[in-house]
């Protein structure tokens, strides 16, 4: 049996890919879930994980070079299977992309026409037949759905996928009346309506995550489970000279500088990623959405009487915290009521989703599964 490995697709944007380094030697014994090859995109290094079990017979794909989502990097096979075979194999791959059979498309998003004229822009990532139900994915302050691009292809390989952009954010209508917590909220309870989602799993990232919160407290019969990484509110102050310098930066190299405080390493911010930042803050209505929202939003503190109202939800809630978060002190983990599951990553900033991808998706899948079993 010969299992390719192939360049993924990670995201909306993302045609290739750059090998940076192997982690495991041909001959190896691979089991699913094992790192596999760091790879490089225009957006920012992630490790790819095996989806399936066997032996590394090939690596075809060497540090440096740089191949198109969905082309062949390596293979995997039993040790029964002789290396004629496999050459054969690694031939009849010889110039195929993203078009192979083999390669889960995303699609494209779409949008959606709120009741007060206004537009949500939504992802939507598998197609939900194993029965599961669906998942809900909400991103932080001045990021998009694209903050996600690691997740939600596995995610979806269990369940039915959503991803949104805030109100302000990404494709999102950028008209907002002050930017206040319950407006971004109203926004997501809208689209998640005509999206006619009625029970689903709920993960929220930093302002996401006080946005998801607010939905799970208020119809908490509509969420399974409430998943919130890093998120604002819960007692831990905002940097909010961060959020100042991201308003105000304009310039790639300003906005490279900026974005990488939010990572343990901010070299994993490429120039692409804040040049592509610096355009969405080009748009019409962006600074004054972002400045909006910093203003009535993020000085928001959730206080003792809200935990209790979240600890006291008929779900499993999980938090998760990087240690080295420069946005918001993972010490207020410490604080949580004891019945919230909480994590602490090391060596990860205020992006665990993208810094410790892997970490991320299996906590979100062990702590969806709980809620499918409910």
């Amino acid at each position: 049996m010969i299992t390719p490995i192939l360049m993924p697709t990670w995201g909306l944007t993302m045609e290739e890919g750059t090998i940076v380094q192997w982690l495991v030697d041909e001959g190896a014994e691979i089991v699913i879930g094992m790192d596999l090859v760091e790879i490089e995109t225009t957006k920012i290094a992630n490790v790819l994980e095996s989806q399936q079990a066997g032996i590394l017979r090939r690596r075809i794909a060497r540090p440096g070079e740089t191949y198109a989502c969905g082309q062949l990097i390596g293979v995997l096979a039993d040790s029964e299977t002789g290396d004629a075979a496999i050459e054969t194999f690694v031939g009849g791959f010889a110039g195929q992309a993203a078009t192979s059979e083999e390669v889960e498309e995303m699609g494209g998003p779409g949008h959606l026409d709120l009741p007060d004229g206004r537009t949500i822009r939504y992802l939507t990532v598998g197609d939900g037949d194993d029965g599961n139900l669906p998942a809900v994915f909400i991103h932080g302050f001045g990021g998009d759905l694209a903050s996600w691009q690691f997740n939600l292809p596995v995610i979806a390989q269990d369940r039915k996928t959503y991803a949104l952009d805030l109100p302000g954010h990404g494709g999102s209508s950028k008209d907002l009346k002050i930017g206040s917590l319950s407006e971004l909220v109203s926004g997501v309870v809208d689209a998640l309506a005509l999206l006619q989602l009625e029970n689903f799993h709920l993960v929220g990232h930093s302002l996401g995550g006080a946005v998801a919160a607010a939905i799970a407290i208020a119809a908490p019969d509509c969420v399974a489970t409430l998943s919130l990484i890093a998120p604002v509110g819960f007692g831990s102050e905002i940097d909010m000279s961060y959020v100042k310098d991201f308003i105000a930066a304009q310039r790639t190299r300003d906005l490279q500088r900026c974005l990488g405080r939010l990572f343990h390493d901010p070299a994993a911010v490429s120039r692409q990623m804040a040049d592509d930042m610096a355009q969405y803050k080009r748009l019409d209505g962006v600074p004054q959405a972002l400045q909006k929202i910093a203003d009535n939003c993020l000085s928001l503190e959730i206080g003792d009487d809200h935990l209790r109202q979240i600890s006291a939800l008929p779900l499993s809630v999980m938090v998760v915290w990087g240690k080295d978060d420069a946005i918001l002190s993972p010490e207020a983990l410490l604080t949580l009521p004891a019945d919230i599951t909480r994590h602490e990553l090391d060596e990860v900033g205020h992006m665990p989703q993208m810094e410790a991808a892997s970490q991320i998706n299996d906590l979100l899948k062990a702590h969806m599964t709980k809620g499918d079993c409910v």
